[in-house]
């Protein structure tokens, strides 16, 4: 807490009863501490087991994607539905059993419409999605936490 909402505390009477000023430091050393608590616990972001990166594992020749869902909210997806990878920035949040991206704007490009994963496990699934990008084709389910060294062998060596 700073110091000028310390000194409206005590001008206020909050802290009247503690006239000794050891207590006062005490008092807003334990108000420093707790800020930087209260203000992890209130993160939009409740359920951070979602957190983590998700990649299909497709070969190269069929659709492929990737999610990226990062603690702090922001979420980077790479698609390929067969016309050549795009990737897209936005933030996401979760549902209990749900990751619902939302896109950031591009200038000059229509706003993509959100991505809906259903959570399963160590997987999502899309279960809305741009059906003009993907056609009649599905994005296949994902699995959390490879490697990058894994990843790297797995895309690169067919």
């Amino acid at each position: 807490m700073p110091c000028e909402e310390m000194r409206e505390l005590e001008n206020n009477g909050a802290i009247q009863s503690a006239s000794h000023p050891f207590l006062k430091i005490t008092l807003a050393g334990a108000m420093l501490f707790l800020s930087p608590l209260a203000a992890i616990s209130s993160s939009t972001n409740g359920h951070s087991q979602f957190a983590g990166s998700y990649i299909s594992d497709e070969s190269k020749a069929t659709p492929s994607m990737s999610v990226s869902l990062g603690a702090d909210g922001a979420a980077t997806i790479t698609e390929d539905a067969g016309k050549g990878a795009a990737t897209l920035f936005g933030h996401w949040v979760d549902s209990g059993n749900q990751v619902t991206v939302t896109f950031d704007a591009v200038e000059g490009a229509p706003v993509e419409p959100p991505m809906i994963f259903q959570a399963n496990h160590n997987e999502l699934q899309a279960v809305t999605w741009n059906h003009s990008e993907w056609d009649k084709v599905a994005p296949p389910p994902m699995r959390k936490g490879y490697k990058v060294k894994s990843t790297y062998w797995f895309t690169t060596v067919r």
